[in-house]
């Protein structure tokens, strides 16, 4: 058993990777028993004092296979476009996509396959890839979105990639324009400019 033990990743995992190297559920639940490995989620196992990183919820709902992206407030931390620390983890998800049945917060917008497929960015964090908007993918979904983050959080963001030159008003719009919103920025971008 120990050489079983021993062939188990050092990063977070899930009941499939273990099965591909040969431990058994019923092991995973036996070490997890014995603290040997800690249960972050439903199938979601790790190492005991694995180092987390801010996206740590996102890497479980991608090692278990859902279908989504880091969007809004989770994204604009993933970008370091605010120090605020969200609350809960804000995602993505198709129209008709069923809610990811986990043990932390996550707060579910739906948007259409256009919206969807959009400015999507694949990141490899420390233990899975994870999907996030681009930066102005994230800001013109702060201004559709504006009634559940808040328009002056949106306004910030703006302010501050256009201060940074995170990326051109020619990119913002063109986001903006899919997720209908371009009358609604517009005026903001102009004030940026004033």
């Amino acid at each position: 058993m120990k050489i079983v033990e021993k062939a188990i990743p050092r990063r977070i995992f899930s009941v499939a990777d273990a099965q591909r190297i040969g431990v058994s559920r019923a092991r995973l639940k036996a070490l997890a028993d014995s603290g040997r490995l800690e249960r972050f989620s439903r199938g979601i196992y790790a190492p005991p004092g694995i180092s987390l990183s801010p996206l740590f919820e996102a890497e479980i709902l991608a090692l278990r296979g859902t279908d989504f992206v880091v969007a809004l407030e989770s994204a604009l931390r993933f970008h370091n476009l605010t120090e605020a620390m969200p609350h809960e983890l804000w995602i993505a998800m198709r129209t008709a996509a069923r809610k990811p049945a986990v043990e932390f917060p996550v707060r579910v917008v739906r948007v259409g396959r256009a919206s969807f497929e959009d400015g999507v960015e694949e990141h490899q964090l420390e233990n899975a890839t994870v999907r996030v908007y681009s930066a102005a993918k994230t800001v013109a979904d702060m201004f559709k979105f504006r009634s559940a983050v808040g328009m002056d959080l949106a306004v910030s963001a703006l302010k501050q990639c256009l201060k940074e030159n995170r990326f051109s008003v020619d990119e913002l719009m063109r986001h903006a324009r899919i997720n209908r919103v371009a009358n609604v920025i517009l005026p903001y971008i102009e004030g940026a400019f004033a």
